[in-house]
């Protein structure tokens, strides 16, 4: 019996409204306040699979763990990419000057979490003086490709860290 109703139910929702789920945010929508506060209440796993089925692309950081077990962070990404550190550009940088890393963490605030692109896996993002900048900004956590230092600091308080 079910069978034989599939078809129309297909046909009585239009395809591209179901689509039209896949375009979401990357289409020039937000994620309120509210969506947020429910997606943080789901698994990895049951938010990856969600928006898989709504065709997202994959987009996580593959390996990445909490410092802390069972550690969780919700928020809207905020990207950055570190590169390779370049002499040239260091030396035309004036003196006294805020890094650029520091200059994109007062670009974050609450309910956001920041994903850095590290240069390479063994290459360290920060440690206990960025991180704790980001948790004095009300950042929902950090998620990084990259390494961490001064794990024990961070953890001490706790400040919601994956890499």
């Amino acid at each position: 019996r079910a069978l034989r109703r599939a078809p129309a139910l297909r046909s009585a929702a239009p395809s591209l409204a179901c689509r039209s789920l896949a375009t979401g945010p990357a289409s020039g929508g937000a994620v309120s306040d509210e969506m947020l506060e429910k997606l943080g209440t789901l698994s990895t796993q049951a938010l990856v699979d969600g928006l898989w089925v709504m065709g997202w692309p994959p987009a996580m950081v593959e390996g990445a763990r909490g410092l802390k077990p069972g550690q969780k962070c919700k928020g809207r990404a905020i990207t950055l990419r570190m590169v390779p550190q370049r002499p040239d550009i260091a030396a035309d940088k004036p003196a006294g000057e805020i890094s650029p890393e520091y200059e994109a963490f007062e670009l974050c605030g609450p309910k956001e979490v920041l994903c850095i692109s590290s240069v390479g896996p063994w290459e360290s993002v920060g440690g206990d003086i960025k991180f704790l900048r980001l948790k004095q900004l009300g950042l929902g956590g950090l998620v990084t490709d990259g390494s961490v230092r001064d794990t024990d600091e961070i953890l001490s308080y706790g400040f919601p860290c994956f890499s």
